[in-house]
């Protein structure tokens, strides 16, 4: 995963992620990145709160990676349709001046949906993982990268849980608003602020292999996190094809 960096003015912060999808590009969120001062992009951290980061596994010796790759942005690409009320087409990319370096164990790029058969997974009620630097119940940024696992839920759950945004746009943009989206979480278990343009991931199999496959954008949700009510997902698998356009060497 990566953190992004923006000037605020009491200094530099981390105030969203975004997945990387190739040595070049990372995939956010377009309210991440619109009206955004973007100081630059962070891969291969874990505790932002310490220099290195060890994995402990019983009766082993502890497995330590000290190397972040920190890297400006050569641009940022939103989507040219986002609108941000209601929330419609959250999804930007990041091309970064550099390359990334995949010889390190805590970088590599997430698999996106782009055969068929991904593309067409029905996505209700299936369980996925959420992962950030978000808030936590502690109502603190968590400094270490946390996940949780939840469900799916029906499209008409999720179009009822957002009606009271809805109610106040015409029905057509309800429809594509809900269309490329899709909602998740229960009480207790949630994204939340902080992990905007991060990732819902999927475990899947990719070329014959069992990989985690990213299937939605962290894009909004609740005020109150961990709520009855869900948060809400770019539908990744409806924007594929703009993915791939928007890519160049």
């Amino acid at each position: 995963m990566a953190l992004i960096s923006y000037s605020t003015g009491s200094g530099p912060q981390f105030q969203c992620s975004g997945t990387i999808i190739n040595s070049k590009y990372i995939l956010t969120a377009a309210h991440c990145v619109v009206g955004k001062n973007i100081l630059g992009v962070r891969m291969g951290e874990f505790d932002i709160s310490t220099y290195e980061d060890c994995q402990y596994g019983p009766g082993l010796s502890p497995v330590c990676e000290n190397h972040i790759q920190d890297m400006p942005v050569e641009m940022a690409i939103p989507h040219s349709e986002y609108r941000s009320m209601p929330p419609t087409n959250d999804i930007a990319l990041l091309r970064m001046e550099g390359e990334i370096d995949f010889s390190f164990a805590n970088v590599e790029p997430i698999c996106l949906p782009i055969t068929p058969e991904l593309q067409n997974t029905v996505l209700d009620h299936k369980t996925g993982t959420v992962a950030g630097w978000g808030m936590t119940e502690t109502g603190r940024v968590a400094t270490k990268l946390m996940k949780v696992d939840y469900s799916v839920n029906s499209n008409s759950d999720c179009k009822m849980y957002f009606r009271n945004i809805l109610n106040q746009y015409p029905k057509a943009q309800w429809n594509e608003t809900m269309k490329n989206q899709f909602c998740g979480g229960e009480s207790g278990k949630d994204s939340c602020i902080g992990d905007s343009g991060g990732p819902f991931m999927i475990k899947d199999t990719y070329k014959d292999v069992s990989r985690y496959v990213q299937y939605g954008v962290v894009s909004h949700g609740p005020k109150t996190c961990g709520s009855d009510t869900p948060s809400y997902y770019t539908d990744v698998t409806k924007y594929i094809n703009w993915i791939l356009d928007n890519i160049t060497d």
